[in-house]
């Protein structure tokens, strides 16, 4: 489902195409003004940007002429976020949001994305510029869910936090730190819960200047769960405050 595309002239086309595209890959010692403006590009556009050796672009491109750069064309559309949560406000509906933050594993977004949708969150917004990329195994996990629901993405997750504050919005993260149980939590008002890759969590910078430090608690000696496993447990409990609200 995903379509590549390589040589300069085409990857900056399709920037200017305004195509969605997923992830670009330039040789690791490419210098000049081509460097600088696929590096403003991707930036500009909150495209995750991959320096590589020259082996990694023949075997993407299968050795054709690729110029020192191969960019990959979504398989879909990606969304403005704000635009997304002023759409919801403006139903009088309350935001409902989940981030991830350097998960790369493929079937995991698929997953969460799954279990975002049924829940009924407003969008899913990934972050980090190594995040795994979305592609068919990612659509097939989330059994046709992540063509539904509204994807985006950010470059700085820090901003994003402060952002999301600014505009009313508990954001909250989960972590294996000290913390309390989800249900101890208020997340019945607009809320964004973060979640971090399972190998590094999240940085504490995140944990600092989030609202609230969430914990799923274990009854056995085991500290985790798998990130689409605690995804579900907490879009089903903020699910079922808001219903106990109502």
């Amino acid at each position: 489902m995903t379509d590549m595309i390589f040589g300069k002239n085409a990857v900056i086309e399709a920037f200017d195409a305004g195509l969605d595209i997923e992830k670009v890959f330039v040789l690791a010692n490419i210098r000049g003004e081509f460097e600088i403006q696929i590096r403003n590009l991707c930036k500009d556009n909150n495209v995750p940007l991959a320096k590589v050796p020259e082996i990694k672009l023949n075997e993407l491109s299968r050795f054709k002429a690729h110029q020192g750069i191969v960019a990959l064309i979504s398989p879909i559309k990606y969304f403005d976020y704000k635009e997304v949560l002023t759409s919801a406000i403006d139903k009088d509906e309350t935001p409902l949001i989940v981030i991830l933050d350097g998960v790369t594993d493929v079937r995991n977004i698929g997953a969460i994305s799954r279990s975002a949708y049924y829940f009924g969150a407003h969008c899913l917004i990934i972050s980090g510029n190594f995040a795994g990329r979305i592609n068919e195994d990612t659509v097939k996990t989330s059994a046709g869910a992540i063509l539904k629901l509204p994807v985006c993405r950010v470059n700085s997750l820090l901003t994003l936090v402060s952002e999301l504050q600014s505009m009313g919005i508990k954001v909250v993260a989960s972590s294996l730190n000290e913390s309390v149980a989800p249900h101890q939590c208020d997340l019945k008002e607009a809320s964004a819960i973060i979640l971090g890759a399972e190998d590094k969590g999240l940085h504490y910078k995140v944990l600092e200047l989030v609202d609230e430090v969430i914990r799923i608690p274990s009854y056995n000696d085991f500290d985790s769960l798998n990130v689409s496993v605690a995804a579900g447990i907490l879009l089903y409990e903020i699910t079922h405050q808001r219903a106990v609200k109502n």
